[in-house]
């Protein structure tokens, strides 16, 4: 089970585990003072031996790691001396490692340091805890012969730099996307349109049901997985910044813009038309993916954790498409935006070996990396010119098309109003109540959350 049912990053969840002795790595204890930053544009002639610890998602015994691992050892070899210690550094593991952090140990490399969509982490960019990036970015990859920032999509620009001072302080090692997953054979035998707007959407449902197809797995029982229809739809009707406003900082009322209500109605009526799954609300996750695999569904919106996960039951002759959400006619809000999640790397201001730890997150967002490990554990690149994992078809052109990611959720599971949002999506999806209902009972609950 991903973390993404948890705290929605797409790994394994499992128990606290340190790869390595915590004090070991480069960082600098709090009383010492950190190595002065090298020369941006020398700072690769200046890698050299010493030791860093750098922090790894994956856990122990699993492909990733052992990926991650071959990388480390690579750079080991190419400079005499170099010794790369891999800490796990995933959700167990965080409040450990965050304690390390406030006392000026932090790892030289670490996650969930620094997230430019997510208010919340921008303290540590804030505190001087973390390295700028930005002038290591900017200059000319010796590799390449071109600046290291230009090899990023500019779609993932705003998880990596900070909103106010536009410093860099993270560089994406892998993203996760929401999409449509759409059984792509059955589609074609029944002669059906993969949808690119709503009404394409509405149409393939009506298809499905011609052809005896449930058309869309959703579970019940997870809230978070019906409110990725409601949050999606917003992005087209409304737009990220003012949804994003509304739900989660109570700037505005949800009442203020039709396109909020005009989005509840567009899921009615395909709850109305029978567009889910039958029985969805009392199916997990699991078995409702897995009913889309057996081709008892049409069509999933999923994150694009969705293959590695159900990897062992997905048939070998199972045709998979993927698409962006579909835009909306008439809509007002991004009609090009997907919402996404980027797993970001940032460097230790106080790392005793600034150039190796630099060289640690190019080597793993080089674009050679980036496509072996594309191929070989399925992950989807935030880097240019790197094709999409075998399992997830086209999804690496989707990224390119896409005028921007956008941070998934809009912040709301960090909000108070997570536990008003989603239960209010999942009653109009079981058939308690209605658009206006819905809406009228998100008002109430979101006027009081944030004192409106």
């Amino acid at each position: 089970m991903k973390v993404a049912r948890k705290v929605l990053v797409g790994f394994i969840v499992v128990p606290c585990l340190v790869l390595t002795a915590c004090g070991t790595g480069g960082a600098t204890g709090a009383n010492q003072a950190p190595q002065q930053a090298p020369d941006a544009k020398s700072w690769q002639q200046d890698i050299k031996g010493g030791s860093i610890e750098v922090g790894v998602l994956p856990a122990v015994g699993t492909p990733s790691l052992k990926f991650l691992e071959d990388i480390a050892a690579g750079i080991e070899k190419d400079h005499a001396g170099a010794d790369l210690k891999p800490t796990f550094a995933n959700t167990k593991a965080r409040p450990a490692l965050e304690q390390r952090w406030r006392a000026g140990d932090g790892l030289d490399v670490d996650y969930t340091m620094f997230d430019g969509t997510n208010p919340a982490l921008l303290e540590w960019a804030d505190s001087g805890a973390l390295l700028d990036l930005k002038p290591y970015l900017d200059q000319v990859d010796t590799t390449t012969g071109k600046p290291w920032l230009d090899q990023f999509s500019p779609a993932v620009m705003q998880f990596m730099q900070h909103p106010e001072t536009k410093k860099i302080y993270g560089v994406p090692s892998e993203l996760s996307l929401q999409v449509l997953f759409y059984n792509a054979g059955l589609f074609k035998k029944h002669n059906i349109t993969p949808p690119a707007t709503w009404d394409e959407l509405i149409q393939a449902a009506d298809g499905l049901k011609a052809a005896g197809v449930d058309p869309i797995a959703v579970t019940g029982l997870f809230e978070p997985y019906m409110g990725m229809w409601s949050d999606n739809i917003w992005l087209r009707t409304v737009g990220y910044d003012k949804t994003n406003q509304v739900l989660t900082k109570g700037k505005g009322n949800i009442t203020d813009d039709p396109g909020f209500l005009k989005g509840l109605q567009m899921l009615q009526d395909l709850r109305d038309r029978k567009g889910f799954l039958k029985g969805f609300e009392g199916t997990d996750f699991t078995a409702a993916q897995a009913q889309f695999f057996q081709g008892k569904a049409g069509m999933i919106l999923m994150g694009s954790w969705l293959v590695s996960e159900m990897a062992d039951v997905i048939p070998k002759d199972f045709e998979l498409g993927v698409l962006q959400f579909p835009t909306v006619t008439g809509g007002t809000g991004d009609q090009a935006s997907m919402l996404a999640g980027a797993q970001l790397m940032s460097v230790s201001a106080k790392s005793e070996n600034i150039p190796l730890s630099l060289e640690w997150i190019r080597r793993v967002t080089s674009v050679e990396t980036q496509t072996r490990r594309a191929n070989e554990i399925g992950e989807v690149s935030g880097v240019k010119g790197v094709a999409s994992p075998p399992g997830l078809p086209g999804i690496s052109d989707i990224v390119a098309k896409a005028d921007r990611l956008q941070a998934r959720h809009y912040g709301l599971m960090e909000s108070k109003a997570k536990d008003i949002v989603y239960p209010e999506i999942a009653k109009l999806l079981f058939g308690k109540q209605d658009a206006q209902q819905t809406l009228d009972n998100l008002d109430k609950g979101l006027r009081r959350v944030h004192g409106n």
